[in-house]
């Protein structure tokens, strides 16, 4: 069975870059590991309105499209058999549905079903770290409220419906490449598998 990592963030914490550097690191192991995209920016590069301007249609496609991806490696029989599969946000899509449109009772059984039949291994929440919201190819939005309430969103979201999930702390100042947090998620992967010897140190 394939191992499943959820990144799980508003927007402008480094999440992107932080699957990257897992990913390689994990690789370096001789771990078989594959990143998924982030389907807010599928969603974008298909013509579809994201972020504050969103629609109840475009959320409905990103969880399906996620949770699509996710079975793909789930079912998947041809080589490369990854060992590690990570994903940029998960469940946390539905966040932004109930945002903009409130509860939604089809799109929640289907996060519910999906996170019962399906779980993740590790949820890691990154926190805000700076005020500065660049616009990322212009996908990411770059309101600093949004980007607060979407994160008091998924991490109450997360509370409500009992999802365990590990806070990742604030990088220190010279952090500049977040090795704390590449070395807790590697570290935690390596340990999981049984590979405990490969470990970060």
């Amino acid at each position: 069975m394939v191992y499943k990592i959820c990144l799980s963030a508003t927007q402008g914490t480094g999440k992107t870059t932080l699957a990257t550097l897992v990913a390689g690191e994990l690789r370096r192991r001789t771990v078989e590991t594959r990143t998924l995209p982030e389907m807010s920016t599928l969603a974008r590069e298909k013509g579809l309105p994201i972020n504050e301007q969103t629609s109840r249609e475009t959320q409905l496609w990103i969880l399906y499209a996620q949770f699509a991806e996710e079975l793909t490696y789930h079912a998947r029989t041809a080589p490369p058999r990854y060992d590690v599969i990570i994903c940029d946000r998960g469940v946390d899509n539905y966040c932004y549905l109930e945002r903009r449109f409130g509860r939604d009772e089809q799109a929640l059984r289907l996060v519910q079903g999906h996170l019962l039949k399906y779980p993740y291994n590790q949820i890691y929440v990154l926190p805000i770290i700076t005020d500065d919201l660049p616009e990322g190819e212009g996908v990411r939005s770059t309101n600093h409220q949004f980007q607060q309430e979407m994160d008091a969103h998924i991490r109450r979201f997360f509370q409500e419906q009992r999802i365990s999930y590990v806070d990742l702390p604030k990088p220190q100042s010279t952090d500049h490449f977040r090795e704390e947090w590449v070395r807790t998620i590697v570290n935690q992967t390596l340990i999981d598998l049984g590979k405990e010897h490969l470990q970060m140190r």
